[in-house]
């Protein structure tokens, strides 16, 4: 049976951390893990069976949104930079993660790997957020920053797909069932389109929602993630949906309305203080070689290739937050991370999304 206390103040906490994140214009996410955090180690609330799904359902759906914002022919126009400078963005913070923590720390191989990966991300909201603050997100060098972190993001989810891989006949079947879905997705929209448009019981949502679910579940199946699914579904809605925008616009507002709340609230709920605290100085370290290693993999080529503000674009390149969360959540959920070592990779993550953004203000190019 739901607990209707518990249920309420989660509740209240989702309305407290909007109207919070609108005041001190911070990323709603981090607030919601913050509240997370309160909920559990200081009201000492349990999750309930609902948040648990509607967290579920927040994780693919947002991954798949992150599929859907790759903008194919921006890849394509920018290929050799964002390739290149994409790639080392993602390799650098894991080579560099993983030696620190096999020099520092105790962990098992995964576990090390799953940690790292989740530090290798760049926050695509973050640097839209920041590019979109300073009046630059349609200049050249910004079409390219974006580029790059669409290349990050599509590495790390790659990665963490593979961290536990059990390939079959099934994997087989899944990726041809991927190829037919590249075809047949842009006639079918057109027509659920065409044919219930202007319906409120919205098929089309309908539909995305029930065939995310069935691809996800594919996916695991076919000893890849479940994450793997939903963001490569994302990528082959990319272009529909960008065509759609209206049902993009209902597919954010439901998803930023109750689910990406609910999986950050919970991802914050699974957090222990206490293991934070104990563990602080390898926190902070976590953070610094994130950040060293992306300056040591990304600089030389930003100021190559992004010559107008090379260390404002190796910051953003820097942050981090929820493909970095959904894939220590993952970790989480594979059994690859303890509540202590999840508590210590999220809170290093958040704060890759904060530290970096607040030192980005003292390079903000002048003349673009």
């Amino acid at each position: 049976m739901v607990d209707l206390y518990n249920s309420a103040i989660i509740a209240s906490s989702i309305i407290i951390a909007g109207i919070v994140s609108s005041r001190v214009k911070i990323s709603s996410s981090i607030i919601e893990v913050v509240m997370g955090i309160v909920l559990a180690n200081i009201l000492l609330l349990k999750i309930e069976g609902w948040l648990d799904f509607l967290a579920t359902f927040g994780g693919l759906i947002l991954t798949f949104l992150a599929g859907v914002e790759v903008e194919s022919r921006l890849l394509r126009k920018r290929f050799k930079e964002s390739a290149l400078i994409g790639t080392l963005a993602f390799v650098a913070p894991l080579v560099g993660e993983m030696v620190f923590l096999t020099l520092f720390t105790d962990w098992q191989f995964s576990t090390k790997l799953a940690s790292s990966l989740a530090l290798t991300t760049t926050s695509v909201a973050v640097v839209y957020a920041v590019l979109a603050e300073y009046n630059i997100i349609r200049t050249e060098f910004a079409r390219t920053i974006i580029a790059i972190t669409f290349v990050n993001d599509i590495l790390t989810i790659i990665g963490i797909s593979l961290i536990e891989p059990n390939f079959s006949i099934i994997t087989l079947a899944f990726f041809s069932t991927l190829a037919a879905l590249a075809l047949v997705i842009p006639r079918l929209m057109s027509a659920l389109v065409s044919k219930y448009g202007n319906k409120v019981i919205e098929i089309e949502l309908r539909s995305i929602f029930a065939l995310l679910f069935i691809i996800s579940f594919f996916a695991d199946k076919a000893g890849m993630h479940a994450v793997f699914g939903a963001f490569t579904l994302g990528l082959i809605f990319a272009s529909t949906l960008q065509k759609h925008e209206h049902i993009l616009a209902k597919m954010r507002s439901i998803t930023f309305t109750i689910l990406s709340p609910a999986f950050f609230i919970r991802a914050g709920m699974l957090i222990s203080v206490s293991a934070i605290v104990q563990n602080v100085v390898i926190v902070i370290m976590l953070l610094v070689v994130k950040i060293l290693a992306k300056f040591g993999g990304c600089y030389i080529l930003c100021k190559r290739y992004i010559p107008e503000a090379p260390t404002f674009s190796t910051l953003l390149l820097s942050t981090g937050l929820t493909v970095g969360t959904i894939t220590a959540t993952i970790g989480r959920d594979l059994g690859l991370l303890t509540q202590e070592q999840f508590s210590i990779t999220v809170i290093a993550v958040i704060l890759s999304a904060v530290v970096p953004t607040i030192i980005t203000k003292r390079f903000v190019p002048k003349h673009v």
